[in-house]
């Protein structure tokens, strides 16, 4: 449950990104709603009365996570999505699971049956099918190393998560160190790469980029709850059904913007259908 309830938070927050990504560069946008994130993070923080544990290596894991996902994560995606479109990109990006198994295999000593490791390359098989069939010269291929570059990073993050949350009595004190981590990561890109940018990407476009950070502050409560008690490859298939949500929401938002052939939708239900497969027990 703490899995799907990412997958809907971060649909809503891919929404947000849609929309911000018209008015200020993907920099600016991921610094506002990396601010508004764990701002969000800190009331809730203070609500719960979570507590910290003592200091040590996790929170190294847990900060280096936050860099990966959501801080570079983000950035790299909302390329994508200013690139080829939200309907696209989110399906792509979903291909995550498969980096994060392979790592959690190699680093973590998960053992997955052999349906699961199915269920994970089902999941990556969407991209094909999404990226297929002609451009009409709105996009080109390339752009989707964009959200493929995301969804590594995705992965990789999710092992670092995964190495730092148990040590947390609290995942939402995992997750705000995770994000403040996050948030320095994209400030130092904003401001070395698109300073003179920042004022007006700021007034054009905080609105959309708020209601991406308020989504993507429950995104990663949700993200820490699961990372913290759930194995990384079910946790990260699970979490990457939020594809399907956003297909849906952009479908009748979007349907003419993007150009959205039966590909996209036929490709998230591909990540959909690996996210089930990588959850079946047997025996």
């Amino acid at each position: 449950m703490f899995a799907f309830g990412a997958a809907l938070a971060y649909a809503f927050a891919d929404m947000g990104a849609r929309y911000g990504v018209q008015h200020a560069h993907p920099f600016v946008g991921s610094t506002i709603s990396r601010i508004v994130s764990l701002s969000s993070l800190c009331a809730l923080l203070f609500m719960m009365g979570a507590k910290f544990p003592p200091l040590g290596w996790h929170y190294f894991w847990v900060a280096l996570g936050g860099a990966c996902t959501p801080g570079l994560f983000a950035v790299l995606f909302m390329f994508g999505i200013s690139k080829i479109g939200v309907s696209r990109a989110a399906p792509i990006k979903g291909s995550s699971p498969i980096f994060a198994s392979t790592l959690a295999v190699i680093f973590l000593g998960e053992q997955p049956e052999w349906y699961h490791m199915a269920g994970v390359l089902l999941v990556v098989s969407g991209i094909a099918v999404i990226s297929s069939g002609g451009t009409g010269g709105k996009w080109r291929r390339i752009h989707v190393l964009w959200p493929i570059a995301a969804a590594v990073v995705a992965g990789m993050g999710a092992v670092f998560w995964r190495m730092g949350l148990p040590l947390f009595p609290d995942a939402i004190a995992g997750a705000a160190v995770g994000m403040g981590a996050a948030l320095s990561i994209v400030a130092v890109c904003a401001f070395l790469f698109v300073r003179d940018q920042f004022r007006e990407g700021v007034r054009a476009g905080w609105k959309p980029f708020a209601f991406m950070g308020v989504a993507a502050a429950f995104g990663s409560f949700f993200y820490a709850n699961a990372l913290q008690i759930g194995e990384v490859y079910r946790m990260t298939a699970l979490i990457q059904t939020s594809p399907l949500i956003t297909v849906l929401f952009a479908l009748i938002l979007l349907r003419r913007a993007e150009n959205i052939t039966w590909r996209v939708p036929a490709g998230a239900m591909l990540t959909v259908s690996g996210a089930i497969l990588v959850n079946l027990r047997i025996g």
